[in-house]
């Protein structure tokens, strides 16, 4: 669980990770939702972490699905500054769908709930000021294990920001993939938000 540097700006070097992602940006995200079809566990050793999140300049929100321990454990929780004390979460098997939020609140949107549910619920809140949550990232996160555990899905995906989701909602970026390498189907844009029918991130060897 790291935080991304800017994609055009992460050399090669910067980490020991290997990153696979789909981005959107725009100027402030406010909320993201959707359905994660947990993969299978990935070959033994090695340090495996798959995440929807929003992240600004200082942070990144994320719900991590961990899978150090040979078994996916997923939660949710805030990487950055301020340092917060990790959410809450639960043990999650392949095949399961978790339900994923994330929502804005306060006079500058500070105020930041997040619920999972599926096999487990969990329900956790992080005040994170002075953060404006500028890209919505899907991530693989690798650590000495190879990605052969793909697929890895996202349905029904929800993503608002504070500005017309027409200008952001057909654009993606990714780290890890070439352009047709991942399928993003179904992206309509209605007022500031953009709706996703499916992201698929094939395994990368």
């Amino acid at each position: 669980m790291r935080f991304l540097a800017t994609l055009s700006l992460l050399p090669s070097f910067a980490y020991a990770a290997t990153w696979h992602t789909v981005e959107w940006d725009a100027p402030k995200f406010t909320a993201l939702s959707g359905d994660f079809v947990i993969p299978k566990l990935p070959s033994p050793g090695g340090t495996p972490y798959v995440w929807p999140a929003l992240q600004s300049n200082n942070g990144v929100l994320q719900a991590v699905c961990d899978g150090r321990k040979g078994a996916w454990w997923i939660g949710d929780g805030f990487y950055g500054t301020p340092s917060l004390p990790w959410g809450a979460g639960f043990n999650v098997r392949p095949g399961d769908v978790v339900h994923f939020t994330f929502t804005s609140s306060g006079t500058n949107g500070e105020t930041w709930a997040a619920t999972l549910s599926g096999p487990g619920s969990a329900k956790s809140t992080f005040q994170i000021p002075g953060s404006t949550m500028n890209r919505a990232i899907l991530a693989v996160e690798l650590t000495n294990v190879a990605f052969d555990f793909g697929p890895v899905v996202f349905k029904n995906l929800a993503i608002t920001a504070t500005t017309a989701a027409s200008g952001w909602c057909g654009k993606t970026v990714s780290l890890g993939y070439s352009p047709g390498q991942y399928t993003v189907t179904g992206a309509t844009a209605s007022g500031n938000t953009c709706r996703v029918s499916q992201v698929t991130m094939p395994s990368k060897v």
